[in-house]
C-alpha cells in the first residue's frame, strides 16, 4: 500500500499528507513551500494554501508546468537554495 493510499488519506492533489505532515511538524503554513514537479503537485498546494515551487528536472517541462499554473520554476536543485533563504 502506498502512503497516499492509507486509510483516511485522499492521493494527491488531496492535501491530507501534506496536512498530516505540517501538523506533526507543527509546521506554519505560511512558510511552508510544497516543491514538486508535476500539475498534480501544484493543484496539491493550490488546494493545502501553501506556495509551491515547480522543478524542471522532473515529470514535466517548463511550457506543460507553467500551462497548468505553475508560478515559480526552478532548473537545478542548487537553486531552490536562493528561494528558500530569504
Amino acid at each position: 500500500m502506498c502512503i497516499g493510499e492509507h486509510k483516511g488519506f485522499r492521493r494527491k492533489p488531496s492535501p491530507d499528507m501534506m496536512n498530516k505532515v505540517l501538523s506533526v511538524l507543527q509546521a506554519n503554513k505560511a512558510t511552508t513551500v510544497y516543491v514538486g514537479d508535476s500539475d498534480v503537485d501544484i493543484e496539491t498546494a493550490r488546494q493545502g494554501g501553501v506556495s509551491c515551487i515547480s522543478v524542471l528536472w522532473g515529470f514535466r517541462d517548463r511550457d506543460f508546468l507553467l500551462e497548468h499554473g505553475a508560478t515559480c520554476l526552478v532548473e537545478k536543485p542548487i537553486d531552490l537554495l536562493s528561494l528558500l533563504v530569504q
